[in-house]
């Protein structure tokens, strides 16, 4: 057992050394993209750098995100490894389904949670430029990060303190490193259920329901799309600049309201609202409004899809995206509210992608 502990010990020795040479080498690169280069998961590196103010939380992650309301304002992030979605906001009435499994907020902070992927969680402190930065960062079995919470100036601080105490641990739980998480495979066209999918889409009154019909048919969400290829679903070029680029111009332009939805499989966090301040920045297109950032990676998003569904409140329209391994990395709709039609001004704005395609 002892040389057990000898190994591990010299592990982290030795990871260390290489995280310190990474920072030396690149101080501006992030912690997500330091651990790709290291070939670790980000929470090895956040538990490595965080010290004695490291503090481990219960699992608990429900209990905890219905406390959240107390502390006030925050901002909370999720990510993928293509789309980054920040909001600034008081979270208000989450709540858990029955089995605790899953659990939502519906307001300022909109999310969709599914805590069977969240599996640590940590208040961590970093020292930035700005200062002294602290936030609850909650990370899957592989350690990827699944959602962080950040502390603002606007947030009361005795109850974030009470908080972090109330749900703190006392040793953080052992994590033995497995790689990164497996890519779900895609259906092959001929093992689905073609005629079970096209009925099925034709009869939506929900997009709720589109998940289920998914599973019905035997097929992942982009098989889906390019099964019904040209019915219900085009294919965006991106010859003449960047989908994303365009759309953003439009919602800017036209002061169009819209739905930004970005997730990982622990969690989907959903903006709505207008767009104004929109910038470029080499590979990335950026949100830069108060109150949400949206930051997206658009060489490494593959393909765009223009859909659109059924419902029973009318035609419901979609902008999808994906990465190399066809997973969902940013959906946008235009705002809308159940036994609402879809605005006709989002509608035209997203028909004319399709037209400069």
């Amino acid at each position: 057992m002892e040389h057990v502990v000898m190994a591990a010990e010299a592990a982290d020795q030795t990871l260390a050394s290489r995280f310190q040479a990474l920072q030396n080498e690149a101080p501006k690169m992030r912690i997500r993209q330091m651990a790709d280069e290291l070939g670790v998961s980000e929470m090895e590196l956040v538990r490595l750098r965080g010290g004695k103010a490291l503090i481990p939380l219960q699992d608990r992650f429900g209990d905890l995100l219905k406390a959240m309301e107390s502390v006030g304002p925050v901002m909370i992030l999720t990510r993928n490894n293509e789309v980054v979605h920040e909001v600034t906001g008081t979270f208000k009435d989450f709540t858990t389904g029955k089995s605790g499994a899953m659990g939502l907020a519906v307001g300022e902070m909109d999310v969709r949670v599914f805590f069977k992927h969240w599996a640590f969680g940590y208040r961590v402190q970093e020292q930035v430029r700005s200062g002294l930065r602290e936030s609850l960062q909650f990370f899957d079995h592989y350690g990827a990060a699944v959602h962080k919470i950040y502390r603002i100036a606007d947030t009361r601080p005795d109850a974030w303190e009470s908080l972090v105490q109330n749900f703190s641990d006392a040793e953080p739980k052992p994590f033995a490193p497995q790689g990164k998480r497996p890519v779900p495979e895609r259906a092959r066209a001929e093992d689905v259920k073609a005629d079970v999918l096209r009925e099925g889409w034709g009869e939506l009154k929900d997009v709720h329901h589109f998940g289920a019909l998914l599973k019905r048919a035997g097929t992942d969400r982009l098989t889906a799309l390019e099964l019904l290829r040209g019915e219900w679903s085009t294919e965006l070029e991106r010859s003449d600049g960047d989908v994303l680029d365009r759309l953003l111009e439009l919602l800017q332009d036209n002061q169009c309201p819209a739905m930004f939805f970005v997730g990982n499989p622990g969690i989907v966090q959903i903006f709505t609202g207008k767009v104004s301040n929109i910038r470029r920045t080499g590979p990335w297109m950026n949100v830069l409004d108060p109150g949400f950032n949206l930051h997206a990676n658009t060489e490494s998003i593959k393909r765009w899809w223009l859909v659109r569904r059924p419902s029973a409140d009318g035609i419901i329209t979609s902008l999808e995206a994906f990465n190399a391994d066809g997973e969902l990395v940013l959906t946008v709709f235009g705002e809308r509210k159940p036994g609402i039609p879809e605005s006709e001004l989002w509608r035209e704005r997203a028909a004319s992608l399709e037209a400069i395609s």
